[in-house]
């Protein structure tokens, strides 16, 4: 059966609702002073217990809290910020790693930290080393609720991991890569069992992994000119406090990312009236009766719901005038009809 598709637009929504005070503040405020350090070399930030030392080219960040947000205006009141250094070791009582905390460290390509841990966001990481590793250790993520969503550590680190599938991730065990697995897909390229001989923990160049490419979704009338690439993938912290304030009466299941490319590559972000796709859903989230919808995040953060358009469990199809965004997947089950 075919369902009228809704559309509702808000322009510059993320803007917007911190300015109005509807997301709150998630920005982490230490007192950016720099920082102090001690007779034995060891540094702690300036309004935090977090303490930072180096050895050889490695930079230990320690203690306990939040690694403080900072900005490329002030990024040298990072203690770290004049070293050269291709490894940091994030201390098990670090529980969130700032905005830009080790950004532009180009020879930075090895990051250890516990699956506990949050990222703020993907400028944590941004423009350090190519097919950097991330060494995450631990089997339990926290969490937080953002919005009225439940959002895990583990999920942000995905969501914000530098160089995005050509980060190669060393885990402790097979249950740890079933767990980082079930969050992407189609799956992430390079995941290691620590215990693994192959695992790459100098360098992830020219290492291989088997890796599903499973097209997730088509253009229905595409006639072969467009190429469309979607992923599922976690989301930040505050993409998913928008979400929560959108969901009205469904409730969040995933994001899935897409791509609608032409035949030399180029991305095509709004097509000339709207055109229509499905989109093929992962095996766990195909659950019978439910009714789907997809709401899109689209140029300036104009948000979309977009009703699915077929009746198969599997796929969701719907219409859109922007193909290259972010979608929600979100559900619910339809009302019992009355004797």
């Amino acid at each position: 059966m075919k369902h009228r598709r809704k559309r509702k637009w808000f322009g510059l929504l993320l803007s917007a609702a911190l300015v109005v005070g509807m997301l709150p503040a998630m920005n982490v405020k230490a007192d950016l002073g720099g920082w102090t350090t001690a007779s034995n070399g060891v540094m702690t930030i300036t309004g935090t217990n977090v303490t930072v030392r180096i050895s050889g080219s490695t930079v230990y960040v320690e203690g306990y809290g939040e690694i403080p947000d900072y900005e490329p205006a002030t990024y040298t009141k990072r203690p770290w910020h004049y070293l050269d250094f291709d490894r940091v070791i994030i201390g098990d009582g670090i529980t969130r790693i700032g905005k830009y905390a080790f950004a532009d460290k180009p020879n930075l390509k090895r990051i250890d930290m516990r699956v506990s841990t949050f990222v703020a966001d993907g400028s944590c990481f941004r423009n350090i080393a190519s097919n950097p590793i991330m060494r995450i250790s631990g089997a339990t993520q926290a969490t937080k609720v953002a919005g009225s969503i439940t959002y895990g550590s583990l999920e942000s680190i995905i969501a914000n991991a530098p160089s995005g599938r050509e980060c190669a991730f060393i885990v402790d065990n097979a249950n740890m890569i079933y767990t980082l697995r079930n969050m992407v897909y189609p799956y992430l390229k390079y995941v290691y069992d620590a215990g693994d001989s192959s695992a790459p923990w100098e360098s992830r160049k020219d290492m291989t992994k088997d890796v599903n490419y499973t097209r997730l979704g088509t253009a229905v009338t595409d006639n072969g000119n467009t190429f469309l690439q979607v992923q599922k993938k976690p989301q930040g912290e505050l993409y998913m406090e928008a979400i929560s304030y959108w969901l009205k009466d469904y409730t969040y299941l995933c994001s899935y990312s897409m791509t609608l490319e032409d035949r030399t590559g180029t991305v095509i972000y709004g097509t000339n009236g709207n055109r229509r796709y499905t989109l093929k859903l992962d095996d766990k989230d195909r659950i019978y009766n439910r009714q789907y919808c997809l709401i899109e995040i689209g140029p300036d953060a104009q948000i979309m719901y977009l009703e699915d358009l077929d009746s198969n469990y599997d796929t969701v199809t719907f219409e859109t005038y922007y193909p290259t965004s972010t979608y929600a997947l979100v559900y619910k089950y339809p009302m019992p009809t009355l004797p």
